[in-house]
């Protein structure tokens, strides 16, 4: 008899469980595009909101805090005041962090920290160019010693190495290869789960069109 009121337990533990799963994963697809979407800063503070109350409730899942990550991330591009802009960034940070403490190697987390301070470097180049480039840099290339096939990691290390061939007026091969792997990899890409980072493809036609350019413009002076 003992046992039997075992097996129950077992059972209704992993029926719970299951449930659980579902409802978790039910809530992050129905808030995930509430990103995409969103026309301003304020929609974009409330799906930040959103995943942090989520990340709350589910205590050992890394994608609400990574979502919450993206939402500032995109909230930034929206700022044109430099000193607000650096402080929504550094939101990013604080909510990429705890992500990070609950999936430790993950290469997507490890590609938006590199991504986030790409961003910061716009802030104020002078000063901080010499200090972050090197620490992006680390970070997209173990993103992508984690992951050769993270085509958000591929675009990042693309764009940083675009922005560094143009600074120093050096050519653009390089990082438009990194770029044509990424749309390779965005078109071929099979997420581990319907919630799973898979964003990034209009960034990557963007600055496939970016490329053209710079290329087309080399070749005329050659």
């Amino acid at each position: 008899m003992k046992s039997l009121y075992i097996l129950l337990a077992f059972i209704i533990a992993a029926t719970l469980a299951n449930a659980q799963d579902k409802k978790y994963l039910k809530t992050m697809e129905s808030s995930i595009p509430a990103i995409f979407q969103a026309e301003n800063t304020d929609a974009l503070d409330a799906t930040a909101n959103k995943f942090d109350r989520i990340g709350q409730a589910e205590s050992d899942q890394w994608e609400p805090y990574y979502y919450s990550s993206l939402s500032y991330v995109f909230k930034a591009f929206k700022i044109d005041d430099l000193q607000t802009k650096d402080q929504v960034l550094d939101q990013a940070l604080v909510a990429l962090g705890k992500a990070a403490t609950l999936s430790e190697n993950n290469s997507e987390i490890i590609a938006l920290q590199g991504f986030i301070n790409m961003i910061k470097i716009g802030v104020d180049p002078g000063t901080r160019g010499q200090t972050l480039s090197p620490k992006i840099v680390a970070d997209f290339s173990k993103a992508l010693k984690l992951d050769p096939n993270n085509p958000r990691a591929n675009l990042f290390m693309g764009q940083m190495l675009f922005g560094t061939a143009q600074f120093f007026g050096t050519g653009v091969g390089d990082a438009c290869a990194l770029v044509d792997k990424s749309l390779v990899l965005f078109e071929s890409e099979k997420p581990e789960s319907t919630i799973a980072p898979s964003w990034g493809l209009y960034s990557a036609n963007q600055y496939k069109q970016q490329c053209e350019s710079e290329l087309t413009k080399a070749e005329s002076q050659e």
